[in-house]
């Protein structure tokens, strides 16, 4: 709702091009905002048929009255809309994918990391940009860890819970390819179970894998489901190295009791965001939030979400 909201209270009218996966969904969060008693046609919602899309989305861009653009969504998607907006010369505010990496070091509160590791991968099915993808822990804490992320995840989102659902039987099929592949190529299950068959063909339980390599699809590849991968790690350089192998840049997480040592990695992580002892899944409001590299540009939050939504004029006055 943040792509609509901060350009209304910039001042601003919004279109909504809500998702051919979901269209109610996105009518539900709209039709609040005309019960409260938003005018009619501040905020303006567009839904369509899944193939019409690339057609409704040139249109609205190439539209002059359509000043700026925001898409939250793949990355893929987001340069096909990066190039239209610039084939028209609008600005656009991007927020795209992302393989948020957390970094579990010898010293971490593992109690908590666990928690928060477990959370940040399997929160909404692993279905946010910001979600956690790849796990990075210490040598000396990794047979620690292990034990106490496993207990998290399976005491958080065991059997004993409702398998996790995905918006679309795609999804659960492409985390299932990631893991089969990254499986027949040497890697191995934590827990869960990579083939398993669900209630649907949209409900998929959480999988954790270890020893995943670079040639395996999973090792660059989004998820973007309930599926993670933990690498055992030696050095900071070690660490930085894989945590940064990635096209994406948006959100990443760093376990330490060493502030300086937290900060350290802070600075050389190539995301947009690092937070140190939370989980990658996180938004302060009051912060700026967005990516660098191929989860996109521009800010959203408080005064930076505002300030993406307005123009500068300059006007001067001789007497």
């Amino acid at each position: 709702m943040r792509s609509v909201l901060f350009p209304i209270a910039a001042g601003n009218t919004a279109i909504l091009k809500g998702s051919e996966s979901c269209p109610r969904t996105m009518w539900g969060l709209c039709s609040v905002f005309q019960e409260a008693g938003l005018p009619d046609g501040v905020l303006n919602l567009v839904v369509h048929e899944p193939a019409n899309a690339p057609a409704v989305t040139k249109m609205l861009i190439a539209d002059p009255n359509i000043k700026k653009i925001n898409f939250t969504g793949s990355t893929g998607v987001g340069r096909i809309i990066g190039r239209l907006a610039g084939e028209n010369l609008k600005p656009v505010l991007l927020e795209l994918g992302g393989k948020a990496s957390a970094i579990v070091w010898e010293d971490a509160d593992l109690e908590n990391a666990a928690v928060q590791c477990a959370l940040g991968a399997f929160l909404n099915s692993g279905q946010i940009c910001m979600s956690t993808e790849r796990i990075l822990v210490h040598k000396k804490v990794r047979a620690e860890f292990e034990k106490k992320f496993v207990g998290a995840v399976d005491h958080i989102f065991g059997a004993d819970k409702d398998a996790p659902v995905l918006i679309t039987a795609v999804a659960v099929e492409k985390n299932k390819q990631l893991l089969q592949d990254a499986l027949s190529k040497g890697a191995s299950v934590l827990y869960g179970d990579a083939a398993a068959e669900q209630a649907t063909k949209t409900r998929m339980r959480p999988v954790v894998i270890s020893g995943v390599k670079e040639e395996m699809d999973i090792y660059k590849t989004e998820s973007f489901g309930p599926s993670v991968a933990l690498y055992e790690v030696e050095s900071e350089e070690e660490a930085l190295r894989i945590t940064n192998d990635t096209e994406y840049g948006l959100t990443s997480a760093v376990f330490t009791e060493d502030l300086r040592r937290g900060l350290r990695f802070a600075g050389e992580i190539e995301t947009g965001a690092v937070h140190i002892n939370s989980m990658t899944v996180h938004d302060e409001s009051i912060l700026p939030h967005g990516g660098v590299k191929a989860s996109g540009y521009g800010r959203f939050n408080a005064a930076y979400g505002l300030n993406e939504w307005v123009r500068t004029k300059t006007v001067t006055f001789k007497y």
